[in-house]
């Protein structure tokens, strides 16, 4: 929870001088309370922090919800369950860990998309908080080739030496950070398509934040992925980003929270395909 408010002191907030550190850190904690439903300290805004300077913390964030995934896959492999089995569990963790919070986005991102006539009315149509019939399918579709490549991915890993549990870890984890690193190219290229809205409060992190993002992403799967395989995963992402962007700016004029979700949900989609195409070893 963050405060910026000019009022009397909260005695539970962090106060100490603005630093450079202390930006990164209330940059990292934005990230965590956009992103995730994860309780974080309440903390006051000092410095230039904001959604749009903390980006390059999404792909840390996301990382976590990966690891969250992976913690339950583990334990669901520890009591003897199936693949398929732990593979739901771990999905599951990761939606109530975020709040479902990209792929409510998704669907009111197709649903306006595919629902509208007028860029008003498809803008009108993302508002509305009711699922509608394009929503629903992708969603479906979403959750459904999630959990097929997962259950693919979980076959092929089997078949070299090591645990398991491991091997799907690094997949959840760079997955997941990959994904929020997606969310950059939207919010670089695109202006806002409304005035009012998580994308117009969140502004353009700007090339050098994106950047560092994109590397802090990388990394992270490097380490699970292997430096090649991570880059074709994150060219997978980055793809995805980029489609979702041409809708966006072809029937919405800019971007919006909900495509920015979109981007992120599509771009684990585009992720999960390109690793079990590669039949990835997760050392």
């Amino acid at each position: 929870m963050l405060d910026k408010s000019d009022g009397p002191d909260d005695p539970h907030a962090r106060v100490s001088p603005s630093t450079p550190l202390r930006r990164l850190g209330e940059e990292f904690l934005l990230a965590m309370t956009l992103l995730t439903r994860i309780p974080v300290p309440r903390f006051r805004i000092e410095t230039e922090a904001d959604l749009g300077s903390a980006f390059w913390a999404y792909p840390l964030v996301g990382a976590l919800v990966g690891a969250i995934g992976a913690a339950v896959f583990a334990a669901a492999e520890m009591v003897q369950l199936s693949g398929m089995p732990s593979i739901v569990l771990a999905i599951a963790a990761m939606v109530i860990a975020t709040g479902a919070f990209h792929e409510d986005g998704f669907a009111d991102f197709w649903d306006g998309v595919g629902g509208g006539q007028t860029r008003e009315q498809k803008l009108e149509i993302m508002r509305d908080s009711r699922l509608g019939t394009y929503g629903t399918m992708a969603l479906m579709i979403l959750f459904t080739l999630t959990l097929a490549l997962l259950v693919n991915l979980n076959f092929n890993l089997r078949q070299y030496s090591g645990p398991i549990s491991e091997a799907m870890a690094g997949v959840l984890i760079s997955t997941a950070a990959l994904q929020r690193s997606a969310i950059g190219l939207p919010l670089l290229f695109l202006e806002p398509a409304r005035k009012e809205g998580l994308a117009a409060d969140t502004p353009s992190p700007g090339f050098l934040r994106i950047a560092s993002g994109f590397a802090i992403a990388y990394g992270l799967s490097a380490v699970f992925l292997g430096m090649t395989h991570a880059l074709y995963a994150l060219i997978a992402a980055l793809t995805a980003a980029i489609f979702v962007a041409a809708i966006a700016a072809h029937y919405l004029g800019g971007r919006t929270g909900d495509a920015l979700g979109s981007a992120a949900s599509l771009a684990g989609l585009f992720v999960l395909a390109v690793l079990a195409a590669l039949t990835v070893r997760v050392s």
